[in-house]
């Protein structure tokens, strides 16, 4: 990249307007540029997504256009002209969380100089200045016109994305860390592109919603049949699920079956899956862009809740089906899934996501945890990451939880210790039973999924009531397996009473409401 330093980047005025559209007649030779009443409605609706650059002499050098949305009012093959308001930006919505790029021209003479990022480091600024969700922005594929005669624009997007071929639009967003969503036909009147064009979208790290922790008492609903004492004694499986390579769903389904029904055998009331065991299905879908490979296979959403449906109420089971993506009003979540023995869903959203599920997955984070009420007490569903957090824990406990679940996805040695160590953690802090079911295994052909370390585990409090180690029972390490063991809920009972401590009930809230710095 060439020096940019004597480049100037600043807020569209209205003596830009021509030298905007001097430089939209340069880029766009065979496309219609920006009129001054459009340019002029621009500044009207949005003042602050209006850019331009300068040059030392005060000459427009290239502008950058942009609005903000509510994407849930459009469909992810919305044509430029319908998001735009025909190019007006009369869609600007100020109560939207998406920052749309309309469009940037730099000066075909300038290129290279670094002006483009610098557009988009404005806009990436701006999206975390409004407390936006994401950038969002279709772009070009002028490149795809030479080979149009031999692949489709997926097939040219994907080879693109995955560095076998270069694209003079594409390739550059993709160095700003846009990730490619979809390939969307009849975008916008071009030739090059074939009318083709790549909706991507970037990510704010910062957007956040405020989650209310504290612990309220709702109406219940119970889950399971309501009796007059609860069981005290359930039994529990937990899955080290081997991934491997798979031709089509019916192979995911043989393998699910076989373990429910070993579970049921065996007499279980619970029965735990891992988090992203459903990636599986990814390796018969061969989706090379991760972003679009998490929404494809939330497109089986149907299957895999018909599928566990099944499962749970022919064999009377409590199913926790591991985590599958879904997305609910236009976004993407990574869900675990309770399915109960009369046939009902409930989902549990993960909450922290990691930067892989804010990152190449495009997910958005859940708000808030549940406590299901079931006839073997209450129970949670911490996925991975959440179970680091020792709040989420502590107000499901405060919730009446005697079991948590959590269905958890690692690569490598540190990050399985970390969940294991915490969840070890977190049994021991709130006097409860901890369930950690993770996968094993490899997906080499599937985004981020290449390889697993796990080790399925029941961990208990630590303290006479339990096992010596704190741990009920765990698998060998890395080998498909299914774990079992009972656990006696009367025994947490008389810990929380009787325990050697009770951190439970010992915790002190007013002890944390100041720090005091000594030096």
């Amino acid at each position: 990249m060439r020096d940019n330093s004597n480049i100037t980047v600043r807020t569209m005025k209205q003596e830009d307007i021509n030298g905007v559209i001097e430089i939209q007649r340069l880029v766009y030779p065979d496309m219609l540029a920006w009129s001054a009443d459009q340019l002029s409605s621009h500044m009207k609706y949005f003042p602050e997504g209006q850019l331009v650059a300068l040059d030392q002499e005060g000459r427009v050098v290239g502008s950058s256009s942009s609005l903000v949305i509510d994407w849930d009012d459009y469909s992810e093959g919305a044509a430029w002209s319908t998001i735009t308001g025909h190019g007006t930006f009369s869609t600007h919505n100020p109560l939207g969380k998406t920052l749309y790029g309309a469009d940037m021209s730099v000066d075909p003479q300038l290129r290279g100089h670094g002006i483009g990022s610098r557009f988009y480091d404005e806009r990436k600024n701006l999206v975390k200045e409004c407390k936006l969700k994401r950038l969002l922005t279709g772009g070009r594929i002028p490149g795809y016109d030479s080979v149009a005669h031999k692949m489709s624009p997926k097939q040219y997007v994907a080879e693109v994305v995955g560095g076998r071929r270069k694209d003079s639009t594409l390739s550059f967003q993709l160095k700003n860390q846009l990730v490619v969503l979809d390939v969307v036909p009849e975008y916008l009147y071009d030739n090059a592109s074939h009318g083709f064009a790549t909706l991507l979208e970037w990510l704010n790290p910062e957007y956040a919603i405020t989650v209310n922790m504290e612990v309220t008492e709702p109406p219940v609903q119970h889950i399971g049949p309501e009796k007059e004492r609860i069981a005290q004694r359930v039994r529990i499986a937990a899955i080290q699920y081997y991934l491997h390579s798979i031709s089509h769903f019916d192979d995911f389904a043989k393998q699910v079956e076989f373990f429910v029904r070993s579970a049921s055998e065996y007499r279980c009331q619970f029965v735990l899956f891992p988090e992203y065991f459903t990636m599986q299905l990814l390796s018969c879908i061969r989706e090379p862009a991760a972003g679009r490979a998490v929404r494809r296979l939330a497109e089986l959403t149907p299957q895999y809740e018909d599928l566990f449906r099944r499962l749970a109420t022919d064999n009377k089971l409590y199913i926790i089906a591991g985590t599958h993506p879904v997305i609910e009003a236009g976004q993407l979540y990574n869900a675990a899934h309770l399915f109960t023995p009369d046939g009902r869903i409930f989902r549990q959203k993960k909450v922290h996501l990691t930067q892989t599920e804010r990152g190449p997955y495009q997910m958005s984070r859940g708000h808030g945890f549940y406590v299901f009420h079931t006839e073997y007490g209450r129970i949670a569903v911490l996925v991975c990451y959440d179970v680091e957090f020792p709040e989420a824990a502590r107000v499901v406990a405060e919730g009446g939880a005697r079991i948590i679940f959590v269905p958890f996805c690692t690569d490598d040695r540190q990050g399985y210790c970390r969940v294991r160590y915490c969840s070890q953690s977190r049994a021991i802090e709130n006097q409860l039973y901890v369930v950690m079911a993770g996968t094993v295994g490899n997906l080499p052909l599937v985004p981020y999924m290449a390889t697993h370390y796990g080790q399925a585990a029941i961990l208990t409090p630590s303290d006479y009531h339990f096992a010596r180690d704190g741990i009920a029972v765990e698998g060998n390490l890395n080998q498909e397996q299914i774990v079992i063991t009972d656990l006696e809920l009367h025994l947490l009972d008389e810990q929380r009473v009787t325990g050697t401590v009770i951190p439970l009930q010992d915790l002190i809230k007013d002890a944390y409401d100041t720090v005091i710095h000594c030096a």
